[in-house]
């Protein structure tokens, strides 16, 4: 399955009607990572790594590109524009505990198309791999500020369960029926 996955590819309609492909990350992805990063505002920045963070090292672009997709899946959102092809989204689960079927997700979409439906078409995919690889459970930490998150795991359809501790929140998001 993880080679299928390697070749995942999905067209969608973002809410204000223009197109988007929903893809397995790869290995190449690296510098459209490094960009997506440059357009996040700080605020955006600090919701996905809890931190401040300017640049991405090449460690951490490895791991976050050249995954085994059966322990650690991402996708890419991308649109159109009259540039080329722009990476504005990226979802992915790591395997926390397989033994339950338990992944950490994560997902950031770029500011500028925020509140267009990426990261709930990002999540409705990413559950939709989690089901076929037998994971029963996404969990997440999130910022209890991070009104967005909540926002698109109440619309994912899934069941949340959700747990606040000075100032952060652990969403359980179950696969199940």
């Amino acid at each position: 399955m993880a080679d299928d996955l390697r070749d995942y590819l999905a067209h969608e309609t973002l809410l204000d009607g223009r197109p988007v492909v929903i893809r397995a990350i790869r290995r190449d992805d690296k510098d459209a990572l490094v960009q997506g990063l440059r357009r996040l505002s700080e605020r955006s920045v600090y919701n996905r790594f809890f931190a401040p963070k300017q640049r991405l090292s090449a460690a951490e672009l490895e791991y976050l590109t050249e995954l085994d997709f059966v322990s650690h899946v991402a996708l890419l959102a991308v649109v159109p524009t009259d540039g080329g092809d722009r990476a504005v989204g990226v979802g992915r689960f790591i395997v926390v505990d397989p033994e339950v079927g338990s992944a950490e997700v994560a997902l950031t979409v770029d500011d500028e198309h925020q509140g267009l439906g990426i990261g709930t078409r990002l999540l409705a995919h990413l559950a939709a791999i989690g089901r076929g690889l037998e994971l029963t459970e996404f969990r997440a930490a999130v910022l209890g500020s991070n009104r967005q998150m909540f926002d698109v795991f109440e619309r994912s359809g899934l069941r949340v369960e959700r747990t606040v501790s000075r100032g952060e929140a652990t969403v359980r998001l179950a696969l199940g029926p």
